[in-house]
């Protein structure tokens, strides 16, 4: 079943299917991050190396945030665990949130 509100273009993401996310939810985590590399996507799964079917080297971009929960704590967006970005963009090279933008 689609998220119906987060599309996404990363091809190699087993939960991409016609550019619209088919993940549960995605969970952003990285609870002590202050930099987007110690962050990542705990629900991004290369298509390439899971046996699942069904985000390329452009990233998985999300629009409607709200089905985004976010353990990266000291993220700006983070508002009580859940991403009020206005779009979230997920590298898919390593699964980090590129969206992240660190509030110290």
């Amino acid at each position: 079943m689609s998220n119906g509100n987060l599309s996404c273009s990363a091809t190699n993401c087993v939960h991409n299917n016609s550019s619209m996310c088919y993940a549960g939810g995605i969970s952003v985590t990285g609870a002590s991050a202050t930099s987007t590399s110690a962050t990542n996507c705990a629900s991004f799964q290369d298509r390439a190396s899971s046996g699942m079917t069904n985000c390329g080297s452009e990233g998985c971009t999300c629009t409607k945030t709200s089905g985004i929960s976010c353990q990266a704590y000291k993220c700006n967006y983070n508002e009580n665990e859940c991403c009020k970005a206005p779009s979230v963009k997920i590298n898919a090279q390593n699964a980090t949130c590129e969206t992240f933008v660190c509030n110290e």
